[in-house]
């Protein structure tokens, strides 16, 4: 079945049922995360997972606005699991998050470890998250991060926005394939905006699918020329 909750907008509701008043910072929005999506809370995962906490507790009025239907603070899911430190975002969702966080969470952050001294502040905000009962084993400090794909080497840089359809497409990969631990029996596939879980039989249906349509454009293509002959 496909989850189609990344897709709905960033909540804090979703996150924690009382709202806002329940949290004391940015620490404590990762902590309820972590909770969440882990079952336990750790450290913050990087530092961009720290910045764009941050900035959403900085900017909660206008993070509960609607927002357009390409703005990353639509992937609800997404947003949570990044706060988590459970996954990294792909290149193009974090040049979509510096954006609209105006620069204050860049892409390169996500790659950095959390800034040193927050070990205190983390042991306070742990303590106060909702739901969370005592510090997770020390095993367990670490996020999970298998959930991260590893970024393919051939992978093509952000791609430009996609012309009128027909029109020249940009160089590169336009689809990627890319493993989620959450959907061991499939993947998820990105590109030109859209993001599917598919497993084996919904991956064969959908290229059988797109076979038909290729086979109907090449019918099509074939009887024009066949007319202007």
């Amino acid at each position: 079945m496909t989850d189609f909750s990344a897709f709905r907008p960033f909540s804090i509701e979703a996150v924690v049922p009382e709202g806002w008043g329940a949290l004391g910072g940015p620490l404590d929005l990762i902590c309820a995360c972590q909770m969440k999506h882990q079952g336990w809370t750790g450290r913050p995962g990087n530092a961009g997972a720290l910045a764009l906490a941050s900035w959403i507790m900085d900017h909660r009025d206008q993070v509960a606005l609607p927002k357009a239907g390409t703005h990353p603070l639509n992937s609800g899911t997404a947003i949570e699991r990044i706060l988590a430190g459970e996954v990294l975002p792909e290149e193009d969702f974090a040049m979509a998050l510096a954006a609209a966080t105006d620069g204050a969470v860049l892409p390169k952050m996500f790659g950095q470890p959390e800034p040193e001294g927050l070990e205190k502040n983390k042991e306070t905000s742990t303590q106060s998250a909702p739901g969370v009962d005592g510090e997770a084993p020390e095993s367990q400090q670490t996020p999970n991060m298998a959930a991260v794909p590893a970024p393919s080497e051939d992978r093509a840089p952000a791609l430009p926005p996609l012309g009128a359809l027909g029109g020249h497409l940009p160089p590169g990969r336009l689809f990627h394939p890319i493993a989620d631990s959450r959907f061991p029996q499939g993947f998820v596939l990105t590109g030109c905006g859209m993001a599917l879980c598919l497993d084996e039989s919904t991956a064969t249906a959908m290229q059988a699918a797109i076979a038909a349509g290729l086979d109907h454009l090449r019918q099509v293509r074939s009887g024009g020329r066949r007319i202007a002959a």
